[in-house]
């Protein structure tokens, strides 16, 4: 760890990795906060306590992700699926993706960056996949204007490219 030199194909490198991290936390937060306002729904007569809201977020904020998401579908199907696979895309991103990558990345061999850079887009599309499921459920329980069809056909496309290009730095 005596190494913190940066270059441009380095920063290059970690950007993707920075933005995919912000798409793995959005998806949690997303799932969280669909899991607190079907508590809310849940439980009207909370809304009268102050104490009890904050306790329920507070309880709620505690879960992991794998059990917002069956609180949210409580069935196995498909649904459940892309949820399961986007948790598990947040979980790699999150937590396994960057080991080894704690020195200069410019040392590393091509071919282990470029197999890390075809994971890394496999797991993204996995995960705007289940962003956009989630994104649209939120949409219709909270009455918010729903996404056009082109919009949502576009989207993964439109995540993968927002996450993995590198082209511009």
């Amino acid at each position: 760890m005596a190494n913190f030199e940066r270059t441009a194909w380095s920063d290059a490198h970690y950007s993707v990795i920075g933005r995919a991290l912000t798409l793995a936390t959005r998806f949690e937060a997303l799932c969280r906060s669909l899991h607190v306002y079907i508590g809310l729904k849940e439980y009207k007569g909370i809304l009268e306590s102050e104490e009890e809201v904050i306790k329920l977020v507070t309880n709620l904020g505690r879960l992991k992700l794998v059990q917002h998401i069956r609180a949210i579908v409580r069935d196995e199907g498909e649904l459940k699926s892309i949820l399961d696979k986007g948790r598990l895309a947040r979980n790699e991103i999150a937590h396994k993706l960057t080991i080894g990558l704690d020195h200069l990345i410019d040392t590393l061999p091509d071919n282990h960056i470029n197999e890390l850079m075809e994971r890394l887009r496999k797991l993204v599309s996995e995960l705007a996949e289940a962003d956009r499921a989630i994104s649209f459920i939120i949409s219709v329980v909270s009455h918010e204007s729903l996404p056009t069809d082109q919009f949502l056909s576009n989207y993964l496309k439109m995540i993968e490219n927002w996450v993995m290009d590198v082209d511009e730095i």
